[in-house]
């Protein structure tokens, strides 16, 4: 009976975050594209009519992984160039499906993780969560993103709490799939070894191998593109981190540096020589700038802005459900615990290096909605007074 419950809550869920996302699309059609969803859309016509995968210039390059790229010329494929509004809107309605998806995965994972009721919490949270609702109206990789990432943290959870070879192909593969998509997750593939290294004290080495393999061979054509067409190794992507770690040298935002003479050089060097002074001349400035300043600016502000009072609402609630997911996460009393804040950790870390945007945490948002299902859940718990069925435990870690 509570299992069919459950299963009729996450259907209702399911369908309502379909509706909403597909509601806000059909109510935003005719908007007007951003600099990346132009690129992006140009890029998928090149690639159909001519051919050539190249961002934002005419000639083959890697400025971007293709994952992306490749889903909307897929879709301009099947629609056709000539259609490109309809095929653009075909994209926005698929990402609806994906979001929809990313909220049962969302339930399955915290359901992994510790129990039904801490995955049905966190679902709830992506399914109502007005970001998400609104991103599948956006022609950018948030959305793909968020359902490839998901299914690569259920992934992971499978290998710490089963530690099956399948288990490790299909990390390997959800890695890779990620990875193809928005490449800065790639650290994370190590968390769910170090976890089970430090849990049973054994490398896994057959299996370590077994996922390598597996994220090798769904990122070859990749690799043998970039060495045929570019002649070189090309990992992820040369998109160039040179001017967003230059923009996020300019503390709390002021405007200090200055693109035109920035933009003669390199960016990246530049950005070091303004790092080195600025750490020499107001070390206490620039080290809060990297570590809580811009941490405030990512995660203080969330990415939509809404008409007042409804954005001072939204801003009042996001806090709320981000601040009991820090605290949760960061009480590592549980493996489960760990295993989302070291990932969490490592993104906000790799995000700290560079300018910060809000937009980079949509899919950090996905860490702290369990970590606030978690504890949703144990406070129900206490004030019951029951263990059952929605208890987070360790014994599946």
């Amino acid at each position: 009976m509570i299992k069919r419950r459950y299963g009729i809550a996450l259907a209702l869920l399911v369908a309502a975050a379909l509706l909403l996302r597909v509601g806000y699309v059909v109510t935003s059609e005719g908007s007007k594209l951003s600099h990346d969803e132009k690129n992006y859309s140009e890029q998928a016509v090149r690639l159909v009519d001519k051919g050539i995968y190249a961002y934002n210039e005419e000639v083959p390059n890697a400025r971007v992984t293709p994952g992306y790229p490749l889903f909307v010329a897929a879709v301009v494929k099947v629609v056709g160039t000539d259609h490109l509004t309809s095929a653009q809107n075909t994209v926005r309605y698929l990402q609806c499906v994906l979001g929809a998806a990313a909220v049962l995965l969302m339930y399955a994972l915290g359901s992994e993780l510790w129990s039904r009721r801490a995955g049905l919490v966190a679902a709830a949270l992506a399914a109502f969560y007005p970001t998400y609702i609104w991103s599948p109206q956006l022609i950018t990789t948030e959305t793909l993103f968020l359902t490839a990432f998901l299914g690569m943290l259920y992934a992971q959870a499978k290998i710490i709490r089963e530690n099956r070879l399948r288990d490790h192909v299909a990390a390997g593969l959800l890695v890779a799939l990620a990875v193809l998509i928005r490449p800065q997750v790639l650290p994370l593939a190590v968390v769910p070894y170090v976890i089970i290294w430090v849990r049973d004290r054994r490398l896994y080495a057959r299996e370590i191998v077994t996922a390598v393999g597996a994220f090798a061979l769904l990122m070859l054509p990749w690799w043998i593109r970039n060495a045929v067409t570019l002649h070189e190794f090309v990992l992820t992507a040369k998109g160039g981190m040179g001017n967003p770690f230059l923009a996020g040298t300019d503390p709390y935002l002021k405007g200090t540096i200055d693109w035109n003479e920035a933009q003669k050089g390199d960016q990246f060097q530049e950005g070091l020589k303004r790092l080195k002074e600025g750490l020499r001349e107001d070390p206490w400035l620039w080290i809060r700038w990297f570590t809580v300043g811009k941490f405030m600016v990512i995660f203080k502000t969330p990415r939509l802005m809404l008409p007042a009072p409804f954005a001072d609402i939204f801003t009042a609630l996001h806090l709320a459900f981000a601040w009991i997911g820090w605290l949760a996460l960061l009480s590592f009393r549980s493996r489960p615990l760990r295993f989302l804040a070291i990932g969490l950790l490592m993104l906000v870390g790799i995000q700290l290096m560079f300018i910060p945007v809000a937009r980079y945490a949509y899919p950090m948002y996905a860490f702290l909605m369990l970590g606030f299902g978690y504890a949703v859940s144990v406070v129900w718990n206490r004030l019951r007074g029951t263990e059952d069925f929605g208890y987070p435990s360790e014994y599946r870690f």
